[in-house]
């Protein structure tokens, strides 16, 4: 019987722990067609936090690759995802000919038979043509690669980079390890097979696509709500816990609940307990979570609006980026959420809009009617269906 092969799961950029979480509910189907993995994470505690066995963990390059002493991202522009996208990858605080070094003598290292890159796209540059790649993403970090230039998304932003500069640079970095060249920017996400882990209404590039919407990798398990309990369910990265004016407006909003922080310092369990409010250690089982609650309080993350909707709740979201942007934006044309700038939100403001959406009957209804909308993506085994292409892709 032919060995099934080894696949290399990467996730470069992002700061949501659902990438690492996506990545480890594909590579376990991977794993029982019989496949062997091994996951390129530019955060492995993340991995080891939400059970990825360890000896399958290698370090990936991070973002930033050093230390700044100001926080690069507080600097950043969002006018279209190629901007950013090239703000990221070539601005001095990092170095693309380093970045590419790394994941080069990473994918050496494991001499992969198929590539699962995720938000992955300097992955992309140095393996399409060399070895099969299977992108997966959500409709922002995923635009169509046939496009000429990316549209731009926000408008009274102004460019950074001109997209022609970009590729030459690109194309000069990569040649060292690829010698296949892109010849438009958008292509810079090239692969075999594309998957697109996302719903129409999160996609902003939906009038430039001919379907292929795959929802979510959670879909299975998450139902849509019957009842609406007065409770709320939240989930921010760590580092978000030391803005008092998130801990606070949870406080204020005078709703029981429960907020997840992956690694919750101790100061922030003590504040929240005292109001009712749990702080536990690691991730929550949203399956269970969110029929507990009456509404869902984020960042705007692709994977969390997902499952605000399949459950079928309101969503506040507290937005940063242009991608956070969009998919509050998305949720509330619907009537179905309350988003807040994060520069600008104070704790009062959290306060209130929690307690509107958890006792409002028409965004209930809207929310409701969200999920039903997307009910067909939302059955969809997006799982099985990108281990089966990734098995076909090589044929295994």
């Amino acid at each position: 019987m032919r060995r099934a092969g080894h696949v290399l799961l990467c996730w470069e950029f992002g700061a949501g722990n659902g990438h690492a979480r996506r990545l480890q509910l594909i590579g376990k189907r991977l794993e029982a067609l019989g496949f062997t993995t091994a996951y390129g994470l530019r955060r492995p505690e993340v991995g080891a936090a939400i059970g990825i066995a360890e000896e399958t963990i290698r370090p990936a390059p991070n973002w930033p690759l050093r230390p700044t002493a100001a926080n690069p991202a507080q600097h950043m522009t969002n006018a279209t995802y190629g901007d950013y996208l090239a703000q990221m990858m070539l601005r001095p605080h990092d170095d693309l000919d380093e970045r590419l070094r790394l994941w080069h003598e990473l994918i050496e290292a494991e001499r992969p038979d198929i590539i699962l890159a995720d938000y992955a796209p300097s992955v992309s540059l140095l393996s399409y043509g060399r070895i099969p790649v299977a992108a997966i993403g959500d409709g922002y970090t995923l635009p169509p690669a046939d496009l000429s230039v990316f549209p731009r998304l926000l408008e009274n932003v102004p460019l950074e980079y001109e997209e022609g500069d970009v590729v030459r640079r690109i194309n000069r970095a990569v040649r060292h390890y690829n010698p296949l060249p892109i010849a438009h920017y958008p292509e810079i996400n090239r692969a075999d097979q594309h998957h697109l882990l996302t719903l129409p209404c999160l996609d902003p590039y939906r009038e430039h696509r001919h379907g292929g919407w795959l929802g979510t990798v959670d879909r299975a398990v998450i139902a849509p709500q019957k009842e609406t309990p007065r409770q709320f369910f939240s989930y921010f990265q760590e580092n978000r816990q030391t803005d008092a004016r998130l801990i606070d407006g949870l406080i204020q909003s005078g709703v029981a609940g429960k907020a997840i922080f992956l690694l919750p310092l101790r100061r922030t369990a003590k504040r929240l307990a005292a109001a009712g409010i749990a702080a536990p250690d690691g991730l929550a089982d949203l399956a269970v979570e969110l029929t507990r609650c009456g509404v869902l309080v984020h960042q705007g993350t692709v994977g969390m609006a997902m499952a605000g909707i399949a459950a079928g709740l309101p969503q506040v979201m507290l937005r940063s980026d242009l991608e956070k942007t969009l998919n509050a934006q998305a949720i509330v044309a619907r009537g179905a959420g309350i988003t807040l700038g994060w520069s600008t939100f104070a704790a009062e403001d959290l306060a209130a809009a929690i307690r509107q959406a958890v006792d409002d009957p028409v965004m209930q209804a809207a929310a409701r009617d969200l999920a039903r909308a997307n009910e067909r993506y939302l059955k969809l085994d997006a799982v099985s269906e990108i281990a089966n292409a990734c098995a076909t892709l090589i044929g295994g």
